[in-house]
């Protein structure tokens, strides 16, 4: 790159412009795209084409980013002190790191419209002559990388084969004129790929940064309740064996029947956990095969329904099965089990003790339908979409405990026999959860698969 020189004459001025051919539309179009991604990409506020007129310079195009004071049509007479007029006179790119510590640019225009570096390349016609240039302006002291400047000169290259083609007037040519006009169209393309790609995969990054920060704070607190969940009980269990061994609960037979039935309820909540937590190991390990055979759903709902029954009657709450004779399809006994439990566990949670209906029956399609509605604090709409997910919940996990794996595991086994499910609620009104089966069964070979995380 050059020092300025600001020698000049009307000759030379007059010489700026030998060629004289119209620029159409199109290409007017087309480098007002270039300039903006030119300044989006080195993100500068000023990027232009300017055209050497025979008795000024003007702005042919200008690039419509934030704070940039020139506009397209602008003119500047020679010998105004521009930093184009330098390199028009030069035929040499210029750079201008910073002005400011410049005592030759002291007068010049763009450093009083606060333009304090420079980069411009001069753009040749055809025949030799020159049209104009291409640069950039910026506010700051600003040196240009070297992929900046790439960037530039192949722009340039783009710029000067759309004028070789625009200056084809033989017909015989025409041809490989329209050849060259389309392969600066695609390296114009490849460029805006290129940088799409680059923004493309920026927001990945971003997403996956997100995503990563997400979960952690899922994996943390899930560690922290699970933690939580299965220590209450052992600790409990703790209690009531050092009271018996110590012999601080006295020992009469009724004190004692009391104190197992206690320690039989904390064992099965802690083996309940436990069941839960294999489960969606199973079901992340994508090799949780289906054993399918001929089975009722109405018996399976009052199975579960009958094993709640002591549950049920400590929470206040009570269940109205309404069901139809049978409703027969092929499926997993212990998956179709395990679905009814985990919804009628979390109706009788959530459900504040007031009653709770379950409806099993058979729609027209062959497809088997259990609907189990509870009337208590419901689902905020925000949080209804999120509440199939894993460790994901409604309601804060210190004033209902569990571990948020309930309803993923409904979801994920309800999928894995080929059904549906879905939730409707209204915030202190209740929610309804149905699920639909295919009475046929999921498809042959069909395996419970781990959830897209």
């Amino acid at each position: 790159m050059r020092e300025a020189d600001h020698s000049t004459s009307d000759a030379a001025a007059s010489a700026l412009a030998a060629d004289d051919v119209q620029i159409p539309p199109e290409l007017i179009q087309k480098w007002q795209q270039i300039v903006d991604l030119i300044a989006e990409i080195v993100q500068v506020p000023s990027s232009l084409v300017m055209k050497a007129e025979p008795q000024h310079l003007a702005v042919l195009v200008a690039s419509a980013s934030k704070g940039n004071p020139y506009r397209r049509g602008e003119e500047a007479a020679f010998d105004s002190g521009v930093y184009c007029e330098e390199v028009m006179k030069s035929r040499r790119p210029l750079l201008v790191p910073d002005a400011t510590a410049d005592p030759v640019w002291s007068s010049n225009p763009d450093l009083k419209l606060g333009l304090i570096s420079y980069l411009g390349y001069p753009i040749a016609w055809p025949s030799g002559n020159l049209f104009g240039t291409l640069c950039v302006l910026d506010v700051k002291a600003n040196s240009y990388s070297e992929l900046h400047r790439r960037l530039m000169t192949q722009f340039l290259d783009v710029i000067e084969a759309d004028l070789r083609v625009l200056c084809r007037y033989d017909a015989r040519l025409a041809q490989e004129a329209r050849a060259r006009l389309a392969e600066s169209e695609r390296a114009r393309r490849v460029l805006l790929g290129m940088l799409e790609d680059l923004n493309q995969a920026q927001e990945r990054l971003q997403a996956s940064q997100v995503q990563l920060q997400e979960a952690v704070r899922l994996r943390d607190e899930f560690l922290s309740i699970a933690s939580h969940e299965l220590r209450t009980p052992i600790t409990s269990l703790q209690l009531m064996v050092q009271s018996l061994t110590r012999g601080i609960v006295p020992p009469s037979p009724e004190m004692t029947l009391r104190t197992f039935r206690l320690a039989e309820r904390q064992i099965g909540r802690l083996t309940r956990l436990i069941e839960e937590l294999l489960e969606v190991s199973r079901i992340q390990s994508g090799h949780l095969a289906l054993e399918l055979e001929s089975l009722d759903l109405v018996l399976v709902a009052r199975d579960v329904v009958q094993r709640f029954e002591a549950d049920l009657a400590r929470a206040g709450a009570t269940v109205t099965l309404t069901d139809a004779a049978s409703v027969v399809g092929f499926w997993d006994r212990s998956k179709l089990e395990r679905i009814v439990t985990n919804l009628l566990a979390n109706a009788m949670k959530f459900g504040e003790g007031k009653p709770i209906e379950i409806t099993v029956e058979e729609v027209p399609t062959g497809t088997a339908r259990l609907v189990v509605t509870d009337h208590g604090i419901g689902i905020p709409p925000e949080r209804l979409p999120c509440i199939f997910e894993r460790f994901e919940r409604a309601v804060s996990a210190r004033e209902y405990g569990g571990l948020g794996l309930g309803l993923y595991i409904v979801r994920s086994l309800v999928r894995g026999l080929g059904g549906r499910v879905w939730a409707e609620s209204q915030v202190g009104r209740g929610s309804t959860f149905t699920v639909e089966l295919p009475c046929s069964g999921p498809s042959p070979g069909r395996h419970v698969e781990a959830e897209a995380t």
